[in-house]
């Protein structure tokens, strides 16, 4: 996906992998966020196909059609075996991680949403689907322009606007639609006098939100990262067709 005058932000969408038994052993140990050793416990490879995966989960169908039958007779059901889903990421931010934040931010470098973020000598502000910024200028608050958290063209019924980041002159804007499925990702760009300008929507497909056990969306350098689990529908024919996805909105 090419996001238009934006060179800095990329999509990275960490999708569920599925667990099999690994022919080598784990390493011993890696290295987390605060530098601590910590012991890595995976029995986990990557699928070496589509069609192995597509397998897979033919087989899950079939035991949790096997399972239910065993319900529907009265019998006792042993859950079928559970799809682990895993991924570890170890990142380093070329930014500077001490530069001025009022997130209160978890990880050096690791920029999270929120509602009020500082652009230059000016306040950005998401509230009730539109965007504020206001200059700081001594002990003075002066507004300066105001937008629609959305495109000119989105109806915002429906929808929730949830949280924001910015990433050099781009405030992101993250809500859900209920009205048209999906994380909705709204890009605005911001001038050194506090104008803010529509750029474009994007959609990215995934599961109803929000909360901190099922979704969190982070800057890190020069990227725009969101953890969204998708549930997978075993009775659909391709349940692949569920996987995350994403499109820049056209009416």
């Amino acid at each position: 996906m090419s996001i238009q005058r934006l060179p800095l932000l990329a999509l990275l969408v960490l999708a569920a992998a599925c667990s099999k038994p690994k022919p080598n052993p784990p390493p011993t140990g890696t290295t987390n966020l605060h530098g601590a050793n910590v012991p890595v416990r995976s029995n986990m490879t990557a699928f070496t196909s589509e069609g192995e995966m597509k397998q897979y989960f033919d087989k899950l169908a079939e035991e949790l059609k096997t399972n239910r039958n065993r319900v529907t007779a009265g019998g006792n059901a042993s859950p079928p075996a559970p799809a682990a889903a895993e991924a570890a990421a170890s990142t380093s931010a070329d930014g500077d991680a001490k530069a001025e934040s009022i997130t209160n931010t978890q990880h050096a470098g690791v920029d999270e949403g929120g509602i009020v973020k500082t652009h230059g000598d000016h306040l950005v502000i998401l509230r009730r689907g539109r965007l504020f910024t206001v200059k700081v200028a001594g002990d003075d608050l002066t507004p300066v322009a105001s937008a629609d958290a959305y495109g000119p063209d989105i109806d915002p019924m429906g929808t929730w606007y949830d949280e924001m980041l910015v990433a050099g002159d781009t405030a992101i804007v993250i809500g859900y639609s209920y009205q048209r499925g999906g994380t909705e990702i709204g890009l605005f760009d911001l001038d050194k006098q506090g104008g803010i300008k529509y750029r474009a929507t994007y959609h990215l497909r995934s599961n109803d939100y929000y909360s901190s056990r099922n979704y969190a969306s982070r800057v890190i350098g020069d990227k725009l990262i969101f953890y969204t689990p998708s549930y997978l529908s075993l009775g659909n024919r391709d349940p692949m067709a569920s996987f995350p996805a994403v499109r820049r909105w056209h009416k």
